[in-house]
């Protein structure tokens, strides 16, 4: 059996803004990213991918960026 584990974390405008800089930062330069959620240190590599996804129905629309790897 898979152990999973999912942690969501809603963030500021002001909060997001910078975590988005890091990311940008970290994927320009080619290294790893860092960050903590709800008390989880995550450890993202470079080699990581990204995806964008858009979804849509009669009642709302949202953008979802996800970014993968392999242990």
């Amino acid at each position: 059996m898979k152990n999973k584990k999912e942690v969501e974390k809603k963030y500021s405008k002001k909060q997001l803004n910078k975590i988005l800089k890091r990311l940008i930062d970290s994927l320009s330069k080619e290294k790893a990213f860092k960050i903590q959620i709800k008390g989880n240190k995550v450890y993202v590599p470079k080699d990581s991918e990204i995806e964008i996804e858009y979804e849509k129905d009669k009642k709302e629309e949202k953008i979802e960026i996800e970014i993968k790897w392999k242990k």
